[in-house]
């Protein structure tokens, strides 16, 4: 019954974005030549030399979606697409197309500790970033990539298949109206941060077994900082 309801929420907001002006304006199809399906939200690679997947997550989840014009969607699945800076979405089951979707405010994911992104002007252009902590004027985001590693070894009559591998890496960085400074996660990063409350903070991270290099830890450094 609950996925006869998400699938009935899925159509609600594919039908509200043909039947009106936003559907011109807010989603596109993807073309086949703009990305490979097979590598979109049902990337399962077994045998062209590559894996993970470009995308965010490796599986897509689920969000309330907010759209330029004040309307809030619930429970759609999407994935982000980093390096066009893209958010995907689709609105007729697993074995649908993905949708490029376009004029979004923000996103935030239906799980325990839901995740915000936003886009926020970064390294000189606008930029789909994780809201960490917002502070009056001063915004706290990581922002993910993906990259692309190639093997390092030769390959051999005695070794294995070996596979491109897409790795996932995060940087954070403080945002000011346009202007950004990046932070690290390191101990002088840290210190850096935390000013005259380096020692407080060190113990709060061991107590907690934090790895402040991961976004969903560094939130937490934040709050316990800031708030």
């Amino acid at each position: 019954m609950k996925s006869v309801e998400l699938v009935g929420r899925i159509l609600l907001l594919f039908g509200v974005l043909v039947s009106g002006s936003l559907y011109g304006q807010s989603i596109t199809t993807v073309k086949a030549n703009d990305i490979d399906y097979g590598r979109a939200f049902r990337f399962n690679v077994k045998s062209d030399g590559v894996r993970g997947t470009p995308f965010l997550y490796d599986e897509p989840k689920s969000a309330k979606i907010s759209l330029d014009g004040g309307k809030v969607y619930e429970d759609i699945p999407f994935n982000i697409l980093p390096e066009k800076e893209e958010i995907y979405i689709q609105t007729g089951g697993e074995e649908s197309d993905p949708l490029v979707l376009k004029n979004w405010i923000w996103l935030e994911t239906l799980e325990d500790s839901p995740k915000l992104f936003r886009m926020e002007y970064l390294e000189g252009k606008q930029r789909i970033v994780e809201i960490l902590y917002e502070k009056g004027s001063e915004k706290y985001v990581a922002l993910h990539t993906k990259y692309l590693v190639k093997p390092t070894n030769l390959k051999d009559g005695y070794t294995g298949p070996q596979y491109d591998t897409y790795k996932p890496d995060v940087r954070f960085y403080k945002i000011n109206g346009l202007q950004s400074q990046e932070f690290k996660g390191n101990t002088s990063g840290l210190k850096e941060l935390s000013s005259d409350r380096y020692n407080e903070l060190r113990d709060y991270i061991k107590n907690e077994k934090l790895k402040t290099e991961t976004a969903d830890d560094m939130k937490k450094v934040l709050v316990f900082l800031f708030d």
